[in-house]
C-alpha cells in the first residue's frame, strides 16, 4: 500500500520511518511549501491513502482534497473541525467533554461583549493557524480589548474564560478504521512562552479518576467523529476534574517520547490505521521516561550523546528563535533516575522552568 503524507517536516519524516520495516507499506511525503495543484494532483493519483502531518493546511488545499475524501485519513470533516477553534470546541461539547466557556469575537464590540459575557481574565485566540503561543492574547483588564483587536483582530477570533490549573496534560490515542482504540499513558506536560518545553510519564500523582476520564474523553471524541488515525487531546488538570484545551488531529510533540518510550509509538499506530491494519500495544516499556524539546539551539542537546540512557532526535533544521530543533528522550528505570538525565539535561530548559 502506498501512503501520502501532506507535510514533510519533522512529523512527515518521523510518521515515514516508523514503518520502514513493513514492507509492503510504501510513504511519499508532499512538500506543502512547494505546492502546486498540478503536483498536488498527481501526488494524490499516486496513493491508496492520504494522511497529514498538521492541521495548517491552507483552505484552497483543503478544497482539492473533496475529490479524495474517501481515501484521506483522518476524515475531511475531523480535519475541518480541529482547523478552527470555534468548530473544534463546539464538537468537543457536542461529545460530552468539559471546556473552558467561549464565543466568537468578530469586532471589537464582540470583544467587549465576551469581557462581559465570560469575565476576566480571558484568551483571546484566532480561530485557524495559530500554534507555540501564536496568535494568542490574554486580556486581564477591560482596557485590554483595544490592543488585543489591535494585536490580532481584523479576523475571526474566540474568547476563552481563563480555567485555573492545576498542570497540563496530554492523552494520545489511535483509532482504526473498525473503530478499535488503543491509548497511551498521559503525561504532564510543562510550557514556557506558550511552546511545550518537557513532557513527563508518569504524570505525577495522577489520580485513576482522572486517568480514567481522561480515556473517556479522547475516546467520545474520536467515536463521534468516526474518526481514524492518531489524535491528541491537551487538557487543563484542575481540582475539580480535566478540561479540555485543544485538539490535534494528528502525532503530536508530547507523544514523542513514545518512540523510545512505548512498545509502538504514536507515529506506526497512526501509519497502521490508516493502511487498515492491526494497532499496536501502547504500554509504556520503562517506569519513567521524559521527553524534553531542543529550541533554537541544538547545542546543550549534543551531551545526549554521553548518556546511556537519553536519545538524541535532530530535525535538522536552520537554527532560529523559538523553533524546535529536535528533541530528546530520556528512559529510566524509576522517577528518580529520570530526574537526575534531566539535570544532566538541564541546559536545554530555561532557567527555573524544570521544576523537579
Amino acid at each position: 500500500m502506498k501512503i501520502g503524507i501532506l507535510g514533510n517536516g519533522q512529523l512527515g519524516q518521523m510518521l515515514s520511518d516508523s514503518v520502514q520495516d513493513i514492507s509492503d507499506i510504501e510513504v511519499s511525503l508532499y512538500d506543502l511549501r512547494a505546492h502546486s495543484d498540478e503536483a498536488l494532483d498527481a501526488f494524490l493519483a499516486s496513493v491508496e491513502r492520504v494522511s497529514f502531518e498538521t492541521e495548517n493546511i491552507p483552505a484552497h488545499i483543503v478544497a482539492r482534497l473533496e475529490s479524495v475524501a474517501d481515501k484521506l485519513y483522518p476524515s475531511l470533516k475531523a480535519l475541518k473541525t480541529f482547523q478552527n477553534r470555534l468548530l473544534e470546541k463546539t464538537a468537543l461539547r457536542a461529545a460530552g467533554i468539559d471546556t473552558a466557556d467561549f464565543c466568537a469575537v468578530n469586532s471589537l464590540d464582540d470583544l467587549h461583549a465576551a469581557v462581559e459575557q465570560l469575565g476576566l481574565p480571558i484568551v483571546l485566540k484566532t480561530t485557524t493557524e495559530g500554534y507555540d503561543g501564536k496568535g494568542q492574547y490574554v486580556l486581564r483588564s477591560p482596557a485590554d480589548a483595544e490592543p488585543a483587536w489591535a494585536a490580532i483582530g481584523g479576523r475571526e477570533l474566540i474568547a476563552e474564560a481563563f480555567v485555573s490549573f492545576e498542570r497540563e496534560t496530554s492523552v494520545i490515542a489511535s483509532r482504526d478504521i473498525n473503530g478499535n482504540m488503543v491509548i497511551w499513558p498521559m503525561t504532564e506536560n510543562v510550557h514556557h512562552e506558550g511552546i511545550l518545553r518537557y513532557s513527563l510519564f508518569p504524570a505525577a500523582d495522577l489520580s485513576a479518576e482522572k486517568a480514567q476520564q481522561a480515556e473517556r474523553y479522547i475516546r467520545q471524541l474520536a467515536d463521534s467523529l468516526d474518526y481514524v488515525g492518531t489524535i491528541t487531546l491537551e487538557l487543563f488538570d484542575t481540582a475539580s476534574g480535566l478540561v479540555a484545551n485543544e485538539v490535534a488531529p494528528r502525532v503530536h510533540n508530547s507523544g514523542h517520547w513514545s518512540i523510545e518510550g512505548a512498545t509502538t509509538s504514536q507515529f506506526r499506530n497512526h501509519m497502521l490505521a490508516i493502511a487498515g491494519r492491526a494497532l499496536g500495544d501502547t504500554t509504556a516499556k520503562y517506569p519513567a521516561v521524559a521527553m524534553l524539546n531542543v529550541i533554537s539551539d541544538e547545542t546543550p542537546a549534543e551531551k545526549a550523546a554521553t548518556i546511556g540512557n537519553a536519545f538524541r532526535h535532530s530535525y535538522g533544521k536552520e537554527a532560529r528563535p523559538a523553533r524546535k530543533l529536535g528533541h530528546v528522550t530520556v528512559v529510566a528505570k524509576n522517577v528518580a533516575e529520570r530526574d537526575n538525565t534531566i539535570d544532566q539535561l538541564a541546559d536545554l530548559i530555561p532557567a527555573g522552568v524544570w521544576k523537579r
